[in-house]
């Protein structure tokens, strides 16, 4: 591969991309190794996240890789086809693993985010100590609403920042153990 630096670096950390071809690489990349398919704008936002390319280098190379039919987007999430997937095959070692690494990690953490917004708690007051509700919706409707009481107000914060961590395990830890 041409290593010629040849994308605007502005805003691109020391160990960065400059390289347009390595950009497109890093975006087909991410579509393919996620298991849930990657929106366009978590694509941008997880190799800018840590400065790993320019934002305009990166929506150019996306625009690119749909264009070149690398990738398929649908309803704003990306897919990759087999051409995209057959290339990446061949170049995918053209970028460091450190930024492959980086960018995939920014973009689970990315999906983690969104997924969990359907999550809430609620921190109610009571004589003795505090109830704690754990709600998890579903495009608005409530799978799971689940009312835990805490002695103090330190317990009920602690419960919640562990539920919002991962709201899912929780989840299907309750449903799984009434179906058994």
């Amino acid at each position: 591969m041409d290593n010629e630096f040849n994308a605007f670096d502005a805003g691109v950390s020391l160990g960065g991309l400059r390289n347009k071809t390595q950009i497109r690489i890093l975006i087909a990349f991410l579509v393919k190794s996620v298991k849930d398919p990657l929106s366009e704008s978590m694509a941008i936002e997880a190799v800018q996240a840590h400065g790993l390319a320019n934002y305009f280098e990166a929506t150019q190379a996306l625009d690119e890789l749909i264009d070149n039919g690398s990738l398929v987007s649908s309803e704003s999430l990306l897919y990759i086809t087999p051409k995209g997937a057959a290339s990446l095959d061949e170049l995918e070692s053209d970028v460091p693993p450190t930024v492959r690494e980086t960018a995939l990690s920014d973009a689970l953490n990315f999906q983690h985010a969104e997924k969990n917004k359907g999550s809430k708690v609620d921190i109610v007051e009571r004589e003795d100590g505090y109830d704690v509700t754990f709600i998890i919706l579903n495009k608005g409707t409530p799978l799971m609403k689940l009312t835990v009481y805490a002695a103090d107000f330190d317990q009920a914060d602690e419960l919640k920042r562990n539920f919002l961590k991962n709201p899912e395990r929780v989840y299907s830890t309750v449903v799984a153990t009434l179906y058994v």
